[in-house]
């Protein structure tokens, strides 16, 4: 009987080891203050990245011309399946987001792959801009797509467009057939901007050389200077217009104004008569010289 009891109590003893000790034996795994877990994840497509955008500075503009300005871009992509980069060129104070506009926005959609490699490659993002440019701060903003459509931007530190004063006119005057004492019809010399400001504009007349106080040299005498008379506004009696001096003097209450249109330029005229007194004859030849000064817009 104290066998069969003493049996019993092993029997039970073992039925709650199985019940309480031996679980992790079975599953295979221990249990501590600890756990460790393995992680895993599949990243389909990482957004590529601008890494640098190189906007060449000072930006200097040809006057009544185009200028290509360069912005070199360095990108990263994660996934090398890299679509194309494009970028604008904009004045500091507007938004790359606006619509072109000659004078303060360009863009470029699709610039050119110059270096390929293996995730990271390189971009020449070129600009064709006009002459009358707004002057002032210009940032280059890039931004890089991946096939996934996926984008990455970044923009250049502020570089210059410098101001520009310049302006174009006609190579001749031509008073035609005037007869001594006579006076010529007005005759108007159109002044167009060719730069990137308002511009003053101010005149000088000489026959050979400056400072020799003669409008023209003929074939037989001379006309001194005052006897060609200029005017900002048309059909106005000679009497009344500006002779013309061998001192360089700004024309009054006269500017010509930045282009601002993509299709007009940007233009003012003058008016010029000529009266020819006794003592010249012939062919007569002289010069004036206009000269554009900033008007402070």
């Amino acid at each position: 009987m104290k066998t069969y009891h003493t049996l019993f109590a092993l029997l039970c003893v073992f039925l709650a080891w199985l019940f309480f000790l031996a679980e992790p034996l079975v599953s295979g795994q221990s249990y501590n203050s600890t756990w460790l877990l393995n992680t895993t994840v599949n990243i389909t497509n990482s957004a590529p990245l601008v890494l640098d955008v190189n906007l060449q500075s000072p930006i200097n503009l040809i006057a009544y011309d185009n200028t290509t300005v360069n912005c070199n871009v360095t990108i990263y992509d994660f996934d090398n399946n890299t679509a194309g980069v494009n970028a604008t060129l904009h004045r500091s104070n507007m938004s790359s987001s606006l619509a072109p506009d000659m004078n303060y926005l360009y863009t470029n959609s699709s610039c050119s792959l110059i270096s390929p490699a293996d995730y990271y490659a390189n971009y020449s993002c070129t600009f064709t801009v006009n002459y009358f440019a707004n002057n002032g701060s210009w940032l280059c903003n890039a931004t890089v797509i991946d096939v996934a459509n996926a984008t990455g931007s970044n923009q250049s530190v502020a570089s210059i467009i410098n101001p520009l004063i310049a302006i174009k006119l006609p190579s001749l005057i031509d008073y035609g057939n005037v007869a001594v004492n006579q006076n010529s019809t007005d005759i108007d010399a159109n002044i167009t901007n060719a730069g990137n400001r308002d511009a003053n504009i101010s005149v000088e007349g000489y026959a050979i050389v400056p400072g020799d106080n003669l409008a023209m040299n003929c074939t037989v005498g001379t006309i001194a200077i005052g006897f060609e008379k200029y005017n900002r506004n048309g059909n106005i009696n000679y009497g009344a217009m500006t002779a013309l001096t061998g001192v360089t003097t700004q024309i009054p209450i006269y500017s010509v104004y930045q282009r601002q249109s993509e299709t007009i330029e940007s233009i003012n005229a003058t008016y010029w008569k000529m009266s020819v007194p006794p003592g010249a004859g012939g062919i007569c030849t002289g010069k004036i010289l206009f000269t554009a000064s900033d008007r402070g817009n």
